[in-house]
């Protein structure tokens, strides 16, 4: 963490007067009065100081540490007055509704009209109604305190805490419930923390009622101190964590330090002759014997690990959509600095945030006021623009804050703030003097003080001007309280609900969009370039033909959890997962199959443009992802061939989700490794899409009738002002024109809609098929819309015969074709019946017989692929067996062979060879004896429309059930 620039550098008062233990003030009263004096009333929370206790290890939080969201501290007082004004009276407004002391509170947030504040608070040990954190409300004007869970059985199930108002007047806090993986006291399936053994505290919504309560963000990770801005985003603090593994660590240097002292032996001193750094001029840097020191043990014998934590801003939608992080740096190089956090980031009207700044581990609880320039840096020392110039951190405060324990500060420590929100730039905060004590006489500290006579801090709330260097008291301090939290209760008339940045286009009902410049971008590089001679040649159609393009459109997918309950249901059920018995557990296969644990619906299409841009329309309110798919519909990002250079292009890891109206712009790919957060939708990021050449001027050699309206436009941009609509499809149809050669050629246009099945057609509703819309989606479940494939009579057009793939390919079980031919029976290799499977009845026999190996294969010294004798593996396969064919074989292993792949389409070419003609798997299928034989028995079977059909499916995780509604459970 670098020097933090001094925006104030003096201090200016009137004078100066030492009250022993009554207080420490500056400037005179009845002169400055006015100065302080707001009609807004204001609240804060009081305590006496916690002991720091034992910090000898990374693991061992010490009291107020927000890496600890949990933490009981009995004691606090929430304290409201009416006005800012040295004279004005406080209430003590939790001791009345507690019944008493004992209680614990923090983490307050004032409503955007000013009228109410939102708080976490912990009731009295043995408190039945008010045993765990819970959110609360008071009102200013009534008085009147309120839990925003009435009931305690509810409200009791989690540790709730954060609380902040959004501009819509919901509230979003952080919880262990974890609302989205059903209530944990049933069957615990919440993420945790593994080094602290406790629940991640994640983002969770609820009306000020108490009703419509949903999770919002996921991960093993606390995302705590969320805080709204003016414009509807919400920024809140994730805390995690990353790990070193050591392999030099002795016993001489496992030393397990005392952070609050000095850890590993001091190091502090840099240049400065009284033994303390200035502020965070020059933090020692840790070297490995640091580390070792602070190491824990590895699950290997001799291997220490060092764990580093890392709390980074984040930036969400209030309902949960476009989560990034905001500032902060996923890693640094790991200094004293590191144990600096920020304190319950405040989100300012220029954009920017104001935090309190501490050392968590120092035992007098204060830092420094410090702005944090969110709007113009990504981290320290990382600009969005070279243009920016400044620091990305900045006191707000009078003379020099030291930060680190046992030191000495002249200027003091705070430990809470608030803007006063009115214009003037004051602030609100808890600031305690730094003094020192010589026998019987009290002083403040000076430069030359040591830390050998620091006397107690003694913290009051005072006002304090940045623009007139002046700090002015509010709040008499008194010895051993610590004021953790400060609120005024101004009305902002700056805030205002989301909505995101809005389209102009006339699209349905319910319709967002987005933009993506360029599929070949990966964090401003160029990814066309080592292969395809870069984006101007892809762009180019007089270089580059569409089918030279694997890259032919954006599939919108809707992204969904299985629901709690369901999945609580299906763990604990007697006959799907039973605890002892002849039967093995099935986990979720009975739902998901071979898939992942996301479902997924099918919503919209959107061509890519030569450039690899993409204007892909979404439906409102709807958690997505997307991926990048080929022509005959499957995702592209698992192609193994040597010279394709896109196998970055997996499906978008994070679910987004869209206002009504709203547009939202991303660059191209991210690779997760590089340290720039990429989807800040306020900053402009380096692009590899050098977009149209001049304003008013088509691109070159492409359709000279499309003429881009800007400079840097996208083609997908200028393709929708030429033909002043855009040209996506919803679910219902793949659809792709040829818009850019010169001439455009028609012969290139096809599509693919689902009208072409003669299966049941995958819509969530039956008006969908005559008029497909924003609200319909397509639902692909195995038993309702695969299953029939296999089962449909259709005409085999290598033996002008009727047939159906299950005629050919079952068990003793009827035809579903009667009157067709084929010689399935009971010896048949693959067996595609609708029933359920003979050796295990909780499964389906087809399903199960797609996915399980049928054989064994090995590449030979010269190249040539053999089948492998699955009677002597251990023989056959001396260097092993790996589950499927991968995208780079390794050498002399051996590899299952299945039908189908539940990495997707293109990984299940052996299913697909023997129906199509697609270039893009051909690397995983691989030639035997009798391969080509079996593809001309079948091409031409399935129909265009079924395999797209197939192809989603299998994209989207080769799922059993994709709604969860229609899973039904078995009976004895």
């Amino acid at each position: 963490m670098n020097t933090l620039r001094r925006k104030v550098t003096g201090l200016g008062f009137a004078g100066l007067a030492l009250l022993g233990l009554s207080g420490c003030f500056e400037g005179e009263l009845s002169e400055n009065e006015q100065s302080i004096m707001s009609d807004q009333p204001f609240a804060y929370v009081v305590r006496d100081y916690p002991d720091m206790g034992d910090t000898s290890s990374l693991n061992l939080r010490p009291p107020l540490d927000p890496r600890a969201p949990y933490a009981f501290n009995p004691g606090a007082k929430l304290m409201v007055r009416d006005r800012i004004a040295l004279s004005s009276s406080e209430r003590n407004i939790l001791d009345r509704y507690f019944g008493g002391s004992g209680y614990d509170v923090k983490d307050l947030d004032v409503s955007a009209d000013g009228e109410r504040m939102v708080f976490a608070a912990h009731g009295p040990a043995g408190n039945a109604s008010h045993s765990t954190w819970n959110i609360y409300e008071y009102t200013f004007a009534s008085g009147e305190i309120r839990r925003i869970f009435a009931d305690d059985d509810v409200a009791n199930a989690g540790e709730d805490t954060n609380p902040t108002y959004t501009n819509e007047g919901r509230i979003i806090f952080s919880s262990s419930r974890q609302h989205g993986r059903g209530d944990w006291r049933l069957l615990d399936l919440r993420e945790y923390l593994e080094d602290f053994n406790e629940p991640a505290s994640l983002l969770h919504s609820v009306n000020r009622d108490g009703s419509n309560l949903a999770q919002i963000t996921f991960g093993q990770f606390h995302d705590i101190e969320p805080g709204t801005m003016n414009d509807g985003h919400v920024v809140f603090i994730r805390f995690g964590r990353i790990y070193e593994t050591l392999q030099d660590c002795t016993l001489e240097n496992i030393d397990n330090p005392n952070f609050n002292t000095h850890p590993h032996g001091g190091g502090y001193g840099q240049g400065n002759g009284n033994g303390f750094p200035s502020g965070l001029e020059e933090p020692k840097e840790w070297t490995v014997e640091d580390k070792c020191g602070a190491s824990l043990a590895g699950q290997v014998e001799g291997e220490r690990v060092f764990v580093e934590d890392v709390l980074s801003m984040y930036r969400i939608t209030p309902s949960g959509g476009n989560v990034h992080r905001y500032f902060g740096s996923l890693s640094e190089e790991f200094s004293d600095a590191s144990f600096i956090h920020y304190m319950d980031p405040i989100p300012l009207d220029d954009g920017n945030l104001l935090t309190i700044m501490r050392h968590v581990y120092n035992p007098i609880y204060g830092g420094d006021v410090v702005k944090v320039n969110s709007a113009n840096f990504f981290a320290v020392g990382k600009p969005v623009a070279e243009s920016v110039i400044g620091e990305a951190e900045e006191s707000m405060t009078p003379g020099l804050v030291n930060f680190y324990p046992s030191q000495v500060s002249p200027a003091g420590w705070y430990s809470a703030v608030a803007p006063y929100g009115d214009g003037t730039g004051r602030l609100l905060a808890s600031w305690a003097q730094c003094l020192v004590t010589d026998s019987t006489i009290t002083g403040a500290c000076e430069g030359s003080s040591t830390v050998d006579n620091l006397g107690e801090p003694q913290y009051g709330i005072w006002m304090v001007d940045p623009a007139q260097n002046t700090r002015l008291p509010v709040v008499r301090g008194h010895q051993n309280a610590l004021y953790t939290d400060v609120v005024i209760a101004d009305r902002n008339e700056l805030a205002r609900p989301y909505t995101g940045n809005q389209h102009n286009l006339d699209l349905e009902e319910n319709t967002a969009l987005f933009h993506i410049r360029s599929v070949y971008d990966m964090d401003g590089a160029d990814m066309a370039a080592l292969y395809d001679g870069g984006i101007e040649t892809r762009r180019d159609p007089s270089l580059t033909h569409p089918d030279d393009r694997s890259e032919r459109f954006i599939r919108v997918l809707g992204k969904r959890s299985i629901p709690p309950l369901l999945e609580q249901a299906i763990l604990s059920d007697p006959i799907l997962n039973p605890a002892e018995g002849p039967q093995p557990p099935l986990g979720l296969t009975p739902l998901i199959g071979s898939g992942d644990r996301n479902l997924y619906d099918i919503l919209s299409y959107a061509m890519v443009e030569p450039d690899g841009s993409a204007m892909v329309k979404v439906p409102a309110d709807t958690s997505f992802t997307f991926e990048v798919v080929n022509k005959y519909g499957k995702r592209v990002d698992l192609i193994a061939a040597p010279d394709y250079n896109y196998n970055y292009l997996i499906q978008h890891p994070q679910s987004l989700l869209l206002e009504n109206g709203e547009v939202l712009k991303c660059y191209g790919c991210h690779d997760p490794e590089v340290d720039i957060p990429h989807a800040r939708t306020d900053v402009e990021l380096a692009s590899a899409n050098p977009g149209a050449p001049a304003a008013a001027m088509p691109f070159p050699n492409a359709n000279p009738m499309i003429i881009a309206q800007n400079w840097k436009d996208t083609m997908a941009e200028a393709l929708v002002d030429s033909l002043s609509y855009l040209p996506t499809t919803w679910a219902d149809d793949m659809r792709y024109e040829d818009f850019w050669s010169n001439p455009p050629d028609a012969s290139l246009a096809f599509s693919n809609p689902y009208s072409g099945l003669t299966t049941p057609v995958p819509a969530n509703d039956p008006s969908c098929l005559t008029n497909w819309t924003s609200n319909c989606k397509a639902t692909i479940n195995y038993v309702e819309h695969i299953q029939p494939i296999w089962n449909a009579c259709r005409v085999d057009p290598n033996q002008n015969v009727v047939t159906s793939c299950q005629n050919c390919h079952r068990a003793a079980e009827s035809k579903s074709c009667a009157a067709g031919v084929g010689g399935g029976g009971p010896g048949t290799g693959l067996m595609l019946g609708s029933g359920n499977a003979s050796w295990d009845g909780r499964q389906l026999e087809s399903y199960v017989e797609l996915f399980k190996p049928d054989y064994y294969i090995r590449e030979t010294t010269t190249g040539d692929w053999v089948e492998v004798d699955e009677t002597n593996l251990d023989a056959e396969c001396p260097d092993g067996i790996q589950g499927d064919m991968t995208v780079l074989p390794d050498p002399g292993v051996c590899f299952a062979r299945r039908l189908m792949s539940a990495r997707g389409a293109i990984a299940s070419a052996r299913f697909f060879s023997l129906f199509d003609n697609d270039p893009d798997d051909d690397e995983y299928q691989v030639e035997t004896t009798g391969t080509e034989a079996i593809r001309q028995s079948h091409m031409g079977m399935l129909s265009r429309a079924e395999l797209r059909l197939i192809a989603e499916w299998l994209d989207t995780g080769a799922h059993l059930f994709n709604d969860p509604d229609k899973f039904e459970f078995p009976v004895e």
